[in-house]
């Protein structure tokens, strides 16, 4: 028997300046597009040959040009056609939250599988692993058989549900039937920092998706959180339930209608992360903190969630400042591809002066620096950047206790090893400012105080007050009053 794989990855950020293009992906082919996906022993295993349509990566950004589109669905679809004859099912990664210039329908995703389905037919089984920040439909998971996405937000569960859902294609291989996976819509609205797997109620509604699995009725259930950074009549959450057979197909049914009402009759209980507040108090109660490291998330620039990290609001907050309660502070990073590329080549030890700010907006106006460079690396050795906009200088601010990594591209620091891969001691500060929301569980594993700064941009968490969506299900919670005969 015989697999063919394909990897898919954007989460397009409507609200950002920038698109993802060509150079925004990392491409891979043949056995690197398969190893990269984490589940090649287990086919394997099984006595099953892996056949690659196209690994295709790409970190959270704007909205995809339709060029770049239009060659990943190109490469995906003709590789189905090319090996149809021998293929016995198809094994996916599809984030879930892409956005494609002047495509009918927006999705990536949705086009994805529509295409795919018109040459395979209805029948050849088809499994996606997604994220659980995508904007689903029942036009989606009808082009599926099984559908599965991570339960865990941080992403702790990555390579964890590639390879259950791997084991799960495998099973339905050796051992055919007909699944139908159900779904439903929920009528509810919800940014991810609201919906945090330590947190209620995200641990109970996971406990019983788990509950859910443990009956052999259930192949697999999952709650999609969603993706709020773009307009579309996708949004809102969304639960997936396949059945282990379709004469199961009625419980399946049942089991998602009580999901449903479990998430709507929990919908108030969704809330922010850890410790949260507007801009000028967040900083202020970080600075004032006393121990280190401390972290703030500019969690209205998150670059993880499609932010530019354009904005430079926080770095402008700490230059105006004049007690730093002796910490040194560093802002990590700030994207302006202009200052990037002067200072891209220069050696450590130089100084420099510029304008660091790609002057946009508000957010991203000019601040005049002078400083010297202390180190130059790259933000994440992990992303294989096809350009020298992945690298990372750093530059220490003239008589000021703080120091501003300068980027060229929109990368979060969320990784301790990216510092490293910075040539950044992170034992040379207290305070670090990072673009995200959440924070992520390698700087809440060394950190005694973590805030989240509601700072505006393209990632506002603030959803209820800075965003008027138009293409929305009505009615939809926070907006809306649900009409809903169950309540906590």
């Amino acid at each position: 028997m015989k697999v063919l794989t394909g990897h898919f990855n954007s989460e397009s950020n409507e609200f950002s300046y920038q698109n993802m293009d060509f150079e925004n992906f990392v491409f891979r082919y043949g056995k690197d597009s398969i190893n990269a996906m984490n589940v090649r022993d287990i086919f394997e295993d099984a006595g099953i040959e892996l056949v690659s349509s196209l690994y295709a990566n790409g970190h959270p950004g704007g909205l995809i040009t339709k060029d770049a589109f239009d060659f990943i669905l190109h490469r995906m679809t003709v590789k189905v056609k090319e090996h149809l004859h021998e293929i016995d099912g198809i094994f996916l990664y599809l984030h879930g939250a892409s956005k494609v210039l002047d495509l009918e329908g927006n999705s990536a995703e949705h086009k994805i599988l529509q295409e795919i389905r018109k040459i395979t037919g209805p029948y050849m089984p088809i499994a996606v692993v997604m994220d659980p920040h995508g904007n689903l439909s029942q036009n989606l998971v009808d082009n599926t058989t099984i559908v599965r996405t991570y339960r865990h937000s941080p992403h702790t569960d990555v390579v964890e549900t590639h390879r259950i859902t791997a084991k799960m294609l495998v099973d339905l291989l050796q051992n055919r039937r007909s699944i139908t996976p159900v779904y439903r819509k929920v009528p509810i609205m919800i940014g991810g920092e609201r919906a945090v797997s330590t947190d209620e109620p995200m641990v109970s509604i996971n406990h019983y998706l788990d509950e859910a699995e443990s009956d052999s009725r259930i192949l697999s259930a999952s709650f999609h959180i969603g993706y709020l950074e773009q307009d579309g009549d996708k949004l809102g959450c969304s639960i997936t339930v396949v059945p282990n057979d379709d004469k199961y197909l009625d419980y399946a049914n049942e089991v998602a209608d009580n999901i449903y009402d479990f998430v709507v009759a929990r919908r108030f209980q969704f809330h922010y992360h850890g410790i949260v507040d507007q801009p000028q108090e967040a900083l202020q109660r970080a600075i004032e903190y006393d121990g280190k490291p401390v972290f703030v998330t500019d969690s209205g620039d998150n670059c993880g969630a499609g932010g530019d990290g354009y904005s430079n609001f926080i770095l402008r907050q700490l230059m105006e400042k004049q007690d730093y309660n002796e910490k040194n502070i560093l802002v990590a990073g700030v994207i302006d591809k202009d200052s990037y590329t002067d200072l891209l080549g220069k050696e450590v030890g130089t100084h420099v002066k510029f304008d660091l700010g790609m002057d946009m907006d508000e957010l991203s106006k000019p601040v005049y620096i002078t400083g010297t460079i202390t180190s130059v690396g790259v933000v994440n050795s992990r992303y294989e950047i096809n350009s020298d906009m992945g690298k990372a200088i750093t530059v220490k601010i003239d008589d000021k206790p703080i120091s501003v990594v300068v980027e060229g591209e929109s990368l979060s620091y969320t990784d301790l090893s990216q510092f490293e891969d910075s040539n950044i001691n992170i034992e040379d500060f207290d305070l670090f400012v990072v673009k995200q929301g959440y924070i992520s569980p390698d700087f809440k594993g060394i950190s005694p105080f973590c805030i989240m700064s509601l700072t505006e941009g393209p990632t506002n968490q603030e959803i209820e007050q800075t965003r008027s969506y138009k293409r929305i299900m009505r009615p939809m919670f926070p907006y809306d009053k649900l009409d809903y005969r169950i309540e906590e």
